[in-house]
């Protein structure tokens, strides 16, 4: 276990955020973005607090973990451009019908409120693979965590979504 309790991971974080933080900057070459990024590895860290496990010197984890972090953040950035652009040529030849729009827009609200009201791994999870399109194991390597939780995670978020949505399908 690295992280036994909260004062432990306090110490890790005092310890080494400053490490952690330089690799995402130097990678990024911007600050609020590698602040982001780093306050993200480390919340991720303290949500699988119980089940992670570290072989080796806790520095070499986080840096390798950062890197990650970072990589994952393009890839994201990538897809999500990549995404769109297929998105937005399959709209261009559609019917542009008033009623399809004020549909879309009351649906997008609604969902992006309710998906507001999920827990956070839940929410990181759902928006990773529905709103950015990425893989289960896409995802549970960036998260660092197991497919099956990744699975958890969405199956509960559509249940939610599902259940205060009713008859509409994601």
């Amino acid at each position: 276990m690295l992280i036994a309790d909260e004062s432990a991971f306090k110490a890790l974080y005092d310890r080494y955020w400053e490490k952690v933080l330089a690799v995402c900057f130097q990678a990024t070459k911007d600050i609020p973005l590698a602040e982001d990024l780093m306050h993200e590895l480390f919340q991720s860290l303290w949500e699988r607090k119980d089940e992670l496990r570290v072989e080796g010197p806790v520095e070499n984890y986080l840096m390798r973990a950062a890197r990650l972090k970072v990589l994952a953040h393009y890839r994201d950035t990538s897809n999500r451009t990549a995404h769109f652009g297929h998105a937005m040529q399959g709209y261009s030849g559609a019917e542009e019908s008033t009623e399809n729009d004020v549909n879309y827009v009351f649906l997008t609200e609604q969902v992006t409120t309710l998906v507001a009201q999920l827990p956070n791994p839940c929410q990181t999870v759902y928006k990773m693979s529905r709103e950015r399109g990425l893989s289960n194991k896409i995802i549970a390597s960036s998260l660092v965590l197991s497919e099956k939780t990744v699975e958890y995670h969405l199956t509960r978020a559509l249940r939610f979504l599902s259940k205060h949505l009713g008859g509409y399908r994601f």
